[in-house]
């Protein structure tokens, strides 16, 4: 298996919503046709890495410090122009291991940033947080953007990464969206305090 060229972060990123978007397409094909093209072995070719690669990449602690955090998230927050107060960003986390491990708490309070430790997160509680439903708006937009192109384009790269980086683009200007996701925090945290910390609509 050919290794990708110029392997960087940013390719790394885009392959992985490559190969999410490769199954989900595999995953409809099945379910309208009880059969599909796409195979583990197909996608590690498309994206040019192992099929060890394509079955699923997760963030060890070490690359989420190193990498996430401290080349994207960090420098992020501290940016007045992608927040409306830097005093006041909490960083909200979903207590996956690499989120939740001492060491990640304890870059987090070395960079002064303020976030939620594990103590005050609840257990199961991805609903507390608004970035889940921007993923979700991000991942629903680019799918359909895919859907309605030629059958041939629906699975090449470029197209989808021309998709990708134009419904980020409109989400950029979208204000209205993240006002509302905002606002919406006092009733999640009602309607969690009324599902006992388990899952609501959010």
């Amino acid at each position: 298996m050919a290794n990708v060229l110029y392997d960087n972060e940013e390719q790394r990123i885009i392959d992985r919503i490559r190969c999410i978007t490769y199954r989900e397409i595999r995953d409809e094909m099945i379910a309208r046709t009880g059969d599909s093209f796409i195979s583990r072995q197909w996608i590690s070719e498309k994206l040019h890495r192992s099929e060890d690669w394509e079955e699923g990449q997760s963030w060890d602690g070490a690359y989420f410090r190193e990498i996430i955090l401290q080349k994207h998230v960090i420098p992020f927050l501290r940016n007045p122009t992608n927040v409306l107060d830097t005093n006041e960003v909490i960083f909200l986390h979903d207590k996956a291991p690499c989120m939740k491990a001492n060491a990640t708490q304890h870059l987090l309070e070395d960079e002064g940033v303020n976030f939620w430790g594990n103590s005050i997160w609840p257990g199961n509680s991805p609903d507390m947080n608004p970035a889940e439903n921007i993923g979700a708006i991000i991942k629903d937009k680019v799918e359909e953007l895919m859907i309605s192109e030629d059958r041939r384009d629906r699975y090449d790269y470029d197209v989808l990464k021309a998709n990708l980086e134009n419904t980020l683009s409109d989400l950029e200007d979208d204000t209205d969206l993240f006002i509302n996701l905002l606002c919406s925090m006092r009733k999640r945290f009602d309607a969690l305090e009324a599902a006992g910390g388990g899952h609501t609509s959010f």
